[in-house]
This record gives C-alpha cells, structure tokens and sequence, in this order.
C-alpha cells in the first residue's frame, strides 16, 4: 500500500478541534444563523479599509433578503449577482439564499454578449450588480447587452426580448441609470418598509428551508463550448464547506477564528466561494483587494496582516518573489496543497511529494485527495489520493463505457456526495448515466490501491508526425520555468507535420526570456516532438480566456497558422552562389 507514508512535521500538529455549526444543519440560513450567532462582533469582512462585521453581514442580508421578498420573490426565484469580492457579493449571496432563491454567479469578465447569455440562459428574475469594478463600467455593459434596456423606465417591470424573464436591476453605487430600479439601499429601503406589517415573515420564510432546495446557479465552460450552468443545492453546499473545516481533511485549510486570509479567487467560481464559506464558518476574517497585481496584493498583506492567500502554488511563489520573502511573508500559512512547496517549513521536499486533489465545479471542488500533512510515498509520486468520503470514482473505456482494469487508462466517472444537481435546463440524461455517474473528460487511472492519476482531457492530444502530445504534460514543464506565470499549449495545422506543438506564454514583466531559451529549459524534461515549435509571448492582462479563465487557444492558433501560410507563400529569396 503507497499511501502518504511520511508526516510533514511541524505543519499541522498543533492545528486544534474548531467550533463548526452542528452537521444535521445542513440549509444556508441555519448555517449562518449558528455563525453570525457565534461570531457577531468580529470582523467578517476587510474591503477599502474598513470592516464589515458579521453583525454588519448578518443585518444587510436580513435587509436585502426581506427586500428580495417585496418583490414577490421567494423560493426557487433566480436573482444574479455581478460583483467583484467583497461584502456586496456576500451579503446578496445571503440575502438570497435566506428566502430560498437561487443566486446566479455571473462572472465580472463577463462580455456583453457573454453577459446577455447568462442573464437569459439562467431566467433570472432580479439582477442585483455594482456600477463599476477596475476598468468595468457595468452599466454600460448591460446596456450593450440589452438592446432594449437603455429606452427603459426602471420604475415599471423591465420587459426586454433579449431576457424575458428580468424585471428589475438593482445597482451597488451612486451611479442609477433611468432603467434601474434603485440602489441596494433602496432595495433594503422596500424591504424594511414591507416587513413593518409582516416583521416575522422572513424568518417564517427561513424555516420552511430545506436542504434539497436549488441554492447556487455558477456558469463554466470549456475552451470552445457556450457556458454551462451548474445548480447545486443547499445541503451539498453547507456540507463542502463543514468537510473542509474539519482537521485532517485533504485541504491545509489551516484557518482559525481571527485568521486574515486575502481572497484572490473569484466568488463567482467555485474556489473563491469555498474558501470563503470554509473561512465564514470557523469566524475568520476575509480581507478584499479589487488590484490584483503581485504588488498590489503584496501590499495588502502587509497592511491587513494577512495570514493565509488562497490560490494556487504558482500564484504564491510570484508574491514571495515581489516579497522577498520578507517576515511578514514568511508567516503565511498554506491555503491550499500546491502552495506547499513554497511556505516555510516545507522548501526542502520535492513538489511531486505533496499529496495533491482533483475536482471540479461539477463537484463543488474536490472530489478526490489525502489527508493534509502526509508526503506522498515514491511509488505514489503525482498521485491526485483517493475517492473522497462518499464518493465514487470509476475509469471506463471512453468507446464501450465498460470498466478498465486497475492501471488503465479511460475516462474518469464520479457519482455521490457533492455531485451536482444538474446543468441547468438540461434533462438529467444528458448528464448522468443510468446509475447516476457523471462523465467528467478527464482521461484517468486507477491504481489496485484506489489512487487516482490523472493524464489530460479526452480529445485534447495534439498529433505531430504520428506521436501524441499530451498538452497538459507541455504546460506542467512550462510552468515550471521560475519566469512563466502562465501558459497553454495547442496544436496548429502543419503540411510536414499533420499539427504542430505550440504554446503561448506570459512570463513575469521584468523577465528577459526568450523563446529559445524555454526551448532548451524544457528539452532538458520533454521528449524533441514534444518541445513546442513556436512560442508566443503574449502580457498576462492579455491572454484571451473564457468567463471561467481558461486560455482560448483557437484565436491564437488560427493567428499563428496564418502567420505561418504567409510565410510559405512569400517568393523564395534568391539563392547565392
């Protein structure tokens, strides 16, 4: 047996039993009523340089919840939430799922076409959104959403083709334009001035929860597929969040009452919203920072005294570096299993020795790893564990669907505890099978011990002079050049070589990398035919992505395929003697 055979001394040994809602609570609104109950005075929120209580949160999503219900909205009512991280986003989240809606996740890079897509694929009812974020001005986006919505009247029902189920738009800020209802202000206003006649009605609404109730809509999608909407419901939710607070679980959620952990993660996604749900539980404080540039976050660190980051390992190691691992740095605790490589006390062992997991939205996250603490044994070396408590895992051949044998390869299958609902307005058939697993795309195997491994995504080999090219094994080695930041790796069209390997790659700002150099980096780790051909370099801020942040790479291949039949049809130079 291969298991995590060697302790990670010092990391979690004195983590200590925390104080979590009971786990029968298993609907939204007891959940928070247990943690603002415990927590009331502390610090939920750290946005702008100000704090936003958890009695501050608790009586905003009272407020906004019984506004919610002035509009007639109650159980199963889908309202979108369009605002970055912060109290804003918290507050509506809870707010809706006090009165049993459905809140809607719509990303803030959402593009106008994007944004009309959700807005009508989701039949949201009630759209509440900030006014601007960064660069974003979001009413000026939703008017180039919706035709039909800059010649409204706000204060009469919106009825626009484009989304024929929207009746309302609520902003956060000072900006109203003619066609919004209000302010969430006003919104709170509506509610408080309906509740003086009926002063029990939302707690009569709360009570009535249950934890089957469809709680949260969040849109992903893959690099060429129109966005998918994931519904999960309430009891799958609260139960994720209680798992990855408990001690010993797969995740270093090494949170405690009064840590400060900074959110970089979108709340609109599923990582964002669980390390806020995981940090909201156990009393922690969340700290907010809208720049999201290393020096901008670096600063925030320090002056929020922040104690944990969330994402990834190389996310991490970027801010270290903008650090120089100064003190302040240095006492950060680990977020998640890849970041730690790089926190102290864990520099000295081989990346590929930590236990890592795998998961996805479908799955509210992780459906697979360890036990935080251990090191993988040799013989489990890239090892992503095993099936989670109450889950299954099955790896059938992608053709005949039947189960392959330990060590084979084939499409990795999932059913039980956190799976999701369903896509939303799709029939249960088109995502389950009969007996209930869900077909993830993932190319997997299974080891005679239950240990998952992961190969690529179906369908995604690139094939150059009759090899193939897993992507995914490209871009582990790109990212592990100390200058890249980001990267994603496809295949172009090629007359010699039926697809040719190829990568774009942002690399740090003040880094001098040149494409023949991460070459020769990654020729000393890949097979020749899996070195890419071309490597373009492209600002991080200007990779294309879709609205779950994944690269599009069809616009950069068609640009370098016709970059490359240019060149093929220029006249040859004349040739020297």
């Amino acid at each position: 047996m291969g298991g995590p055979d060697r302790p990670l001394s010092g990391m979690f040994a004195e983590r200590a039993p925390r104080e979590v809602p009971a786990s029968g609570r298993r609907t939204i609104p007891s959940w928070w009523r247990a943690i603002a109950d415990t927590h009331m005075q502390r610090d939920a929120i750290r946005e702008h340089g100000r704090s936003v209580t958890y009695e501050d949160l608790d009586r905003r999503s009272e407020r906004l919840g019984r506004g919610l219900l002035s509009l007639g909205l109650g159980k199963g009512s889908r309202v979108a939430l369009l605002f970055p991280n912060g109290s804003d986003w918290v507050a509506g989240w809870l707010a809706v799922s006090r009165i049993g809606g459905i809140a809607v996740c719509l990303s803030t890079f959402f593009s106008p076409r994007e944004l009309a897509l959700a807005l009508r694929q989701a039949d949201v009812a009630v759209l509440l959104t900030a006014d601007r974020y960064l660069r974003h001005d979001y009413p000026e986006r939703l008017e180039a959403s919706l035709s039909g919505l800059g010649a409204a009247d706000g204060q009469a029902d919106l009825a626009l083709l484009e989304a024929p189920y929207l009746r309302s738009i609520w902003i956060g800020g000072d900006v109203c334009p003619a066609w919004s209802r209000g302010t969430l202000g006003d919104l709170e206003a509506a509610g408080a001035a309906a509740s003086s006649n009926r002063p029990a009605l939302l707690g009569a609404v709360e009570a009535l929860g249950s934890p089957a109730d469809l709680a949260i809509m969040i849109f992903t999608s893959g690099t060429t597929a129109e966005p998918k909407a994931i519904v999960h419901t309430q009891g799958a939710l609260i139960d994720k969040f209680l798992y990855l607070t408990e001690i010993d679980t797969i995740m270093p959620f090494d949170l405690s009452a009064g840590d400060r952990p900074l959110v970089t993660s979108p709340l609109f996604w599923v990582g964002g919203l669980l390390t806020v749900g995981g940090a909201l539980t156990i009393g922690a404080t969340i700290v907010c920072e809208d720049e999201h540039t290393p020096e901008a976050l670096v600063a925030r660190m320090r002056s929020e005294r922040v104690t944990h980051v969330s994402g990834w390992g190389a996310s991490v190691r970027v801010l270290f570096d903008v650090g120089d691992r100064s003190e302040e740095l240095q006492s950060i605790k680990p977020l998640a299993i890849t970041q730690l490589p790089y926190v102290r006390g864990a520099e000295e062992h081989s990346p590929d020795s930590f236990p890592n997991s795998l998961g996805m939205t479908e799955t509210i996250g992780p459906h697979s790893g360890l036990p935080a603490g251990g090191l993988l044994s040799e013989g489990k070396r890239r090892s992503f564990g095993h099936a989670l408590p109450g889950v299954e895992l099955k790896i059938v051949d992608p053709v005949t669907r039947k189960r392959r044998d330990p060590g084979a390869a084939g499409e990795l299958l999932v059913r039980g505890r956190w799976l999701m609902d369903g896509f939303y307005k799709r029939e249960r058939s088109e995502s389950f099978d009969a007996d209930g697993f869900y077909a993830t795309g993932d190319s997997c195997s299974l080891d005679a011990d239950g240990h998952l491994y992961f190969h690529g995504r179906l369908g995604g080999m690139i094939k150059t002079t009759g090899a193939n090219v897993s992507p995914e094994e490209v871009e582990a080695s790109i990212r592990g050049h100390p200058d890249v930041l980001e990267s994603a790796v496809f295949g172009v069209p090629h007359p010699g070589m039926g697809e040719m390997v190829a990568a774009v790659v942002a690399k740090r700002p003040d880094s001098e990398l040149t494409e023949r150099e991460l070459q020769d980096f990654l020729r000393s780790q890949l097979s020749s035919f899996k070195v890419p051909k071309r490597i373009l370099f492209m600002a991080q801020d200007d990779l294309p992505k879709t609205p779950s942040q994944k690269i599009r790479t069809a616009a950069i291949a068609q640009r370098l395929a016709e970059e490359m039949d240019t060149a093929n049809s220029r006249p040859e130079p004349p040739q020297r003697s």
